[in-house]
């Protein structure tokens, strides 16, 4: 229909600003229809995202419902609680039988006893002490487990979103590539551009089709790395974000949320009275203890046949000449000592660097802002102006092209700037956690988290009890 009225246009030999005017009146209900249908399939695509998206909340429920099956943290308690009954026991006594004289000629002496080993300074009380410290570092251990998990799953949680507005990104991009194929079929019919021209759109629309295969690939893992924390492999659902909702804006009130649970000092505080603790342990140990030894002799005389018994009560006092715990003790003072240094030296640091990276956020939020609000929309409205013209011979197809490309990096920066604002928001939480960010920031981060808490578990240890 389009090319006959070209055609007719040409036969009637209209001057070229004639035929232009003939080219877009023709063309003028196609793009109105084009336009339509895609307003109404982008607003089916909302819809079915709002039907199927999952919240941040969502999510992270699930995550912890399913690791929570293994049920470590009370494997944990119940070991801690068990350390610290442990410490409270006395040391087992000693029973012995001594026995003189096995003849019948000769006298003969018998005698049972019992040695306890005595706490007379307090060995006990500091190993309840300690077992007690190890108890309350399970109960943060596992607070700090939390949050380690809530930082992994935003992470997984981030990379999805982005993948999302890219893959957002690049349909758009393939549909304006589809309908510049189109016009350029239209122009290369009437005859008004060259062949090779078609070929170089069809080899730009190609390409789009293969760059969105690869970001929907992306998509697709990043989905299923998320799917995984939860025991599935699925990546049907979406989050259904856009550029005005995907910003990390909680990022700051979780940074402050953390400071004022005050995680990180409470690890560092109860570290610290972990190794007070110790000292004390270790000093109540080097303590010379003493054991009390009560029994009964039997004496039995060969010559009168006669037997008396005598109640034996004895004191044995350890002589700590050579061992008295003083290395052990200076290596657990230094370890004190340290750790006063690294709370002061450690906390400021991490201050330091939170302000920082917050400034940081700030600055990629002004960015954002100005290219989601301000560039990306005007790109937009010069490319569908350069794709019009370009409809009614007035552009030519590198200025569509130049157009598009221009818009396509504008957008593709608005991805980037998404991307890094979200791992400052997630290195700024795991500071203030004091938490090493690649410790979170890893695709398998979850898997090697628990690894190394299976570990700890398997080889739980405190000192309880009297040795």
């Amino acid at each position: 229909m389009y090319i006959r009225i070209i055609q007719q246009a040409r036969r009637a030999i209209l001057p070229n600003k004639a035929m232009s005017i003939a080219v877009f009146a023709a063309l003028l209900p196609y793009s109105a229809i084009t336009v339509a249908d895609t307003e109404i399939a982008q607003h089916k695509n909302i819809s079915a995202l709002e039907q199927s998206s999952l919240s941040f909340a969502q999510v992270l429920e699930k995550v912890r419902q399913y690791q929570s099956q293994l049920g470590v943290w009370q494997v944990q308690q119940k070991l801690a609680d068990a350390h610290i009954q442990q410490s409270h026991l006395w040391e087992n006594p000693t029973f012995s039988i001594q026995q003189t004289g096995f003849k019948s000629d000769q006298d003969r002496e018998l005698e049972f006893g019992i040695s306890q080993k005595l706490d007379v300074f307090g060995e006990r009380k500091a190993a309840t002490q300690l077992a007690q410290v190890q108890r309350q570092q399970v109960d943060l251990n596992q607070n700090l487990y939390e949050a380690q998990l809530e930082l992994v799953v935003k992470y997984l949680w981030s990379q999805v979103a982005v993948f999302e507005m890219e893959n957002q990104i690049a349909q758009r991009q393939l549909a304006n590539s589809q309908a510049i194929l189109e016009a350029t079929r239209l122009r290369y019919r009437a005859g008004s551009i060259a062949q090779v021209d078609q070929d170089r759109t069809l080899m730009a629309h190609i390409e789009n089709q293969r760059a969105a295969q690869e970001v929907e690939l992306n998509l697709n893992i990043a989905r299923k790395r998320l799917a995984n924390l939860w025991g599935e492999t699925t990546h049907s659902f979406r989050l259904g974000l856009n550029g005005q909702n995907a910003w990390p804006t909680q990022s700051k009130a979780d940074v402050a949320d953390h400071l004022q649970q005050n995680l990180l000092q409470r690890a560092i505080q109860l570290q610290l009275q972990q190794q007070r603790s110790n000292v004390d342990y270790l000093k109540a140990k080097r303590r010379p203890n003493p054991t009390l030894n009560v029994g009964m002799v039997t004496n039995k005389s060969a010559e009168t046949n006669s037997s008396e018994q005598q109640f034996r009560v004895g004191l044995e006092i350890p002589l700590n000449i050579f061992d008295r715990q003083q290395y052990a003790l200076k290596i657990a003072q230094t370890k004190q000592d340290f750790l006063v240094q690294q709370q002061r030296f450690y906390t400021q640091q991490n201050l330091n660097s939170i302000e920082t990276l917050q400034s940081e956020l700030v600055g990629l939020k002004q960015q954002y802002d100005l290219m989601n609000d301000q560039q990306i929309p005007l790109s937009e409205d010069v490319q569908n102006k350069m794709l019009l013209g370009f409809k009614v011979g007035k552009y030519a197809i590198t200025d569509v092209q130049q157009a598009t490309a221009q818009l396509q990096d504008q957008r593709l920066k608005k991805v980037q700037l998404l991307k890094s604002a979200w791992q400052k928001a997630i290195e700024t939480e795991s500071l203030a956690l004091g938490v090493a960010p690649e410790q979170v920031m890893s695709s398998d981060a979850l898997n090697q988290i628990n690894q190394t808490l299976w570990q700890n578990t398997r080889n739980f240890n405190a000192i309880s009890g009297a040795e």
